[in-house]
């Protein structure tokens, strides 16, 4: 795009902002609303990629919902001349990543109301499902006043669909991935969490926990190695705020925080001097005891050597001078065996606890082309719910049946989550062939698939066969949106 271009005749492009993996930014105004706004355009050599198109278009589907001071806003989504694009609000300033850049270092009172305002967004985005997977300075913005505001939520979804060996995708966010991502498990809540406590590392020392020559490196660093502590790097740093680190970015997710909502109200706090004398936060998953069974359960009693020696020879002891009775041999073995016992259903209650605690794991079924209700059953099968139901145009997909599904189908996610539907509305547009001679009932079934309202009215007459079309009301070669076009044939009876 060049400065003056006109898309819609509504947003004349001002100047370019930036250039990603998938599409560029432009400073654009908005003719009618007068105001500025930023054009996301998909990138020409993606123009005719119906799946990157999807993505794209998916960026505005997932942050509708998301009206929030700390999120940026989408205002509008259309095409013009084969030309992708999404209007968002435009924030005047740069993003987080830059910003430390310039402004390092950042008073610890400053980086804890900027990270506020990021928790918030985050919060608000997770009040209504939708996880981020892909926070990182470089998707929060700064105004000039310091305000935060977070972006691509829609292109984060798209990037879960993505692998650490696509480098051009993951190098920029893979130093804020989270150990169960990073592993190849499913993205939760507390992902988002580890990443916002790795943001407030770099907030604090400038600089990211790992790094490596590549992304698997840091990727296994995460997993792995302890983050390195931000008082080690400032020891002016106070303990408490050194302590959402900790807890925020631990290894185990159950030792993170609940929710982002309780790792904002420790950070309110951190700085308050009744949190001075603070300890150090250990991760409660470090801290558990190993049960150790005490030495002397294993070792035998002392017994007369006559005693052992009878019970040796004869397998019975004499008692009241003439009673035999038979006692049990091995009382070492019979210890241990009960305390194995013991042991192994301790372990079986273990496993059983953590096979509970983690929540079933189903795959999305493949529903493309059915119909919503056919659909709808498959997936209530599969433990799944139908979430929300969106129509788009599509020149490959025929009316009202499934273009696509979002989760995408393969995926593996938790039971009982809701899956979005996209269903088609047919062509935007369709070039009407002529249909004179053809036969009525072949056609029909073709064009009502595509989405066109067909009705008939029967003639008699012998210069036909049966049941062929001896006139159209919709001329050949005239373009028309299918789902808006009723086209009548006259028929031959």
């Amino acid at each position: 795009m060049t400065p003056n271009q006109t898309l819609n005749g509504r947003y004349r492009i001002i100047s370019p902002l930036g250039e990603g993996g998938m599409a560029d930014v432009y400073l654009a105004h908005d003719l009618i609303l007068k105001r500025n706004v930023a054009v996301k355009l998909l990138r020409f050599d993606l123009q005719n990629d119906d799946k990157t198109i999807q993505r794209f278009q998916r960026e505005a589907l997932s942050t509708t919902e998301l009206v929030h001071p700390n999120i940026v806003s989408v205002y509008d989504v259309g095409e013009d001349n084969g030309i992708h694009y999404l209007v968002m609000e435009y924030v005047d300033g740069t993003d987080l990543k830059q910003y430390i850049k310039d402004h390092f270092p950042i008073p610890y009172q400053q980086v804890v109301e900027v990270m506020e305002q990021i928790l918030s967004g985050v919060a608000a985005a997770h009040a209504h499902d939708i996880i981020h997977r892909d926070l990182k300075p470089q998707n929060v913005l700064m105004d000039k006043r310091g305000n935060a505001k977070i972006s691509d939520f829609g292109v984060a979804l798209a990037q879960e669909e993505q692998t650490l060996t696509q480098t051009n995708v993951v190098v920029g966010s893979v130093h804020y991935l989270s150990p169960e991502q990073a592993r190849g498990h499913l993205a939760t809540k507390r992902s988002d969490i580890y990443s916002l406590g790795i943001i407030l590392y770099e907030m604090l020392t400038g600089r990211v926990p790992f790094e490596g020559e590549n992304a698997v490196s840091i990727a296994i660093k995460h997993y792995q190695n302890q983050i390195p502590f931000v008082r080690d790097f400032d020891p002016r740093i106070p303990q408490a705020l050194e302590n959402v680190v900790l807890k925020a970015t631990a290894k185990n997710p159950f030792d993170r925080y609940n929710s982002v909502s309780e790792m904002a109200d420790d950070l309110n706090t951190a700085l308050s001097v009744r949190r001075a004398g603070e300890k150090r936060f250990v991760a409660p998953s470090l801290t558990d005891e190993t049960i150790i069974a005490d030495a002397a359960e294993f070792q035998p009693q002392t017994k007369d050597v006559a005693e052992l020696k009878a019970v040796s020879q004869s397998g019975t002891l004499e008692t009241s001078g003439k009673t035999k009775k038979r006692r049990s041999r091995h009382p070492l073995r019979k210890k241990i065996a009960i305390f194995a016992g013991l042991l192994l259903l301790f372990i079986f209650g273990i496993g059983m606890a953590f096979y509970l605690s983690f929540p079933k794991v189903v795959t999305i079924p493949n529903v493309t082309g059915m119909t919503q209700a056919q659909a709808t059953a498959v997936l209530k099968k599969h433990d799944l719910k139908v979430g929300q139901i969106t129509r788009t145009g599509d020149q490959n997909v025929n009316y009202k049946r499934v273009i696509e599904t979002l989760p995408c189908k393969k995926k593996q996610v938790q039971a009982g989550v809701a899956v979005n539907v996209v269903i088609s509305q047919g062509p935007n547009s369709y070039v009407v062939d002529n249909y004179i001679g053809s036969s009525y009932n072949k056609i029909a079934k073709k064009l009502r698939a595509k989405g066109f309202k067909v009705t008939k009215k029967i003639v008699q007459t012998t210069q036909f066969d049966h049941n062929r079309i001896i006139y159209q009301s919709v001329v050949p070669d005239q373009v028309v949106v299918p789902r808006m076009t009723t086209i009548s044939f006259s028929v031959t009876n």
